[in-house]
């Protein structure tokens, strides 16, 4: 069946169908409904470098010597999305999902902070917990080398959440999954229709009718091989049928022609003994 035969079966059936699409519509929306929002808060930490040169230091932060905050960032970033920092933010009270980045193009050292979260005030909340992490991380980090804190990279705020909008992305791809499902569900349920209806409307008493020919075409030695003049009796050709059938091929002419068209007769029987004597010499 090609595209446009099962476009006339679905026309022919269209108030079947109809109900159908209709309850797969309506399951859909229920299903979008079901599935809760879920509320994004987002900070951008801007990397700012030290305020005195690092020229003529020599007791200086790490982070310098990279000489491109774009790394100190990257570094950051892969800091905060690792196990330990998800064990970490855990213990802190970090229950939703997060993510740390980077600036896509590159142009601007800032770190991406989102946290996702079920209510806008538990968005708000765990986004300052990751946010402080984070500083506390890139000065850890510096600490722990020793340096001057005057050569220390620090971050300030680029953008600070007021609230936390609701993402429907999660909502928007279950609710076309199932509406894509349901729809194949429906046109699946019009074909099942269609084909039990025409089956109802079949001629009926003939479910056992093939077996039953098959079994009178079987030998009568008990072979299991068809008969071949049974099975042109059973299919409804009459024995001269079978006989004009069977007749051997003769070579073609009139002569042939005249030996078919005769009609068979069967074999003369003997002349009894004759009633009239020979006469004497």
């Amino acid at each position: 069946m090609d595209f446009w035969q099962s476009l006339v079966l679905l026309a022919r059936h269209w108030l079947f169908f109809g109900v159908t699409l209709l309850l797969a519509i309506v399951v859909t929306a229920g299903v979008y409904e079901a599935v809760k929002p879920q509320y994004q808060a987002t900070t951008d930490l801007l990397l700012v470098p030290p305020s005195i040169s690092t020229t003529n230091l020599k007791n200086v932060s790490p982070y310098d010597a990279y000489g491109n905050l774009n790394t100190v960032a990257s570094i950051v970033s892969d800091a905060e999305s690792s196990q330990g920092a998800a064990n970490r933010l855990f213990k802190e009270g970090l229950s939703g999902t997060y993510t740390v980045g980077t600036d896509p193009t590159g142009a601007v050292p800032e770190l991406i902070l989102v946290v996702t979260a079920s209510t806008p005030a538990a968005a708000l909340e765990q986004d300052a917990i990751l946010t402080t992490d984070a500083i506390i991380d890139l000065q850890h980090a510096q600490q722990l080398s020793g340096a001057d804190p005057l050569t220390f990279v620090t971050a300030n705020y680029l953008a600070r959440p007021v609230s936390a909008p609701a993402d429907d992305k999660s909502r928007l791809r279950v609710g076309v999954a199932a509406g894509v499902v349901l729809v194949f569900l429906a046109v699946a349920l019009t074909f099942l229709y269609d084909a039990t209806m025409r089956r109802r409307a079949a001629p009926q008493g003939r479910e056992g009718q093939p077996e039953r020919e098959m079994s009178v075409l079987r030998a009568a030695d008990g072979s299991g091989e068809p008969d071949r003049e049974a099975q042109l009796t059973a299919t409804g050709l009459g024995s001269n049928q079978a006989a004009k059938h069977y007749a051997p091929f003769t070579a073609s002419g009139r002569e042939s022609k005249r030996t078919a068209a005769q009609p068979h007769t069967t074999a003369p029987e003997r002349d009894p003994a004759p009633t009239h004597q020979a006469q004497d010499r």
